[in-house]
């Protein structure tokens, strides 16, 4: 990995791994919270926050209540170590779909694609439950704060590294990313299309990409960066 590479995790490496060994330990016990944590993510993303619970997530995990315990000793530190867990694990997701892009012609179209295509797992749906159960939780959300945080300042990070300069240098780069990833998150968390479902989600891609990806649609983006730019130095 290089200097600009290891850039991206400066800002999830304050998220502490929630697996990592202590002194003394074997790496099975390493395997074992790994285990627990993507057993908690299932549980999440299938049954919801409602619905997670210390041995429902040792039953999934196929350990016992003892060896649960032994790891994370209540419900409040199991989803504390879940929310970190997840949170690390969608950006090295994120960076792992990108790395390969770098150099194709379609890039933008392809980055759409693996922004929608992520939205669909497991993770994305365990983050979701998480961040909506912390709206109305002011302990869980004491929890995800600085996870969101830790969460967008390093999936930023990643695109500067990630993105060819002629993209990441662009004054419409913030704007265009934040575009891209609010409109799909909202279709994903909502799933409001009712009917005709295909032909729109389909439309909402194309003009994603049709936004992002022409002259057009970037002289448009770049606009509203610039009109914002003149309001805030008209304040």
């Amino acid at each position: 990995m290089t200097d600009q590479t290891e850039r991206e995790y400066d800002h999830i490496s304050r998220l502490p791994d929630p697996a990592a060994l202590s002194s003394g330990e074997f790496n099975r016990s390493r395997r074992t919270r790994l285990a627990i944590l993507d057993a908690g993510v299932a549980v999440l993303a299938e049954d919801g926050y409602k619905k997670l619970s210390t041995s429902g997530v040792a039953k999934t995990a196929g350990i016992t209540r003892a060896a649960m315990l032994y790891h994370f000793g209540s419900r409040a530190e199991m989803i504390k170590a879940i929310i970190r867990h997840v949170t690390r694990r969608r950006i090295d997701m994120y960076t792992e779909a990108m790395q390969d892009l770098a150099h194709t012609g379609d890039f933008l179209e392809k980055a759409v694609d693996i922004a929608w295509e992520q939205l669909q797992t497991p993770e994305f749906a365990a983050y979701t439950e998480l961040s909506l159960a912390s709206r109305t939780d002011a302990d869980l959300r004491a929890l995800m704060e600085p996870a969101l945080a830790a969460f967008d300042r390093a999936r930023r990070e990643a695109a500067l590294g990630l993105f060819p300069r002629y993209l990441s240098e662009r004054v419409e780069f913030d704007l265009r990313r934040d575009v891209v990833r609010f409109l799909l998150e909202g279709i994903a968390q909502q799933d409001g299309i009712t009917f005709n479902r295909d032909q729109r989600k389909g439309a909402l891609l194309r003009f994603l990409k049709l936004l992002i990806g022409t002259e057009e649609g970037i002289a448009l983006l770049r606009k509203v960066v610039d009109e914002g730019a003149q309001e805030d130095n008209a304040a």
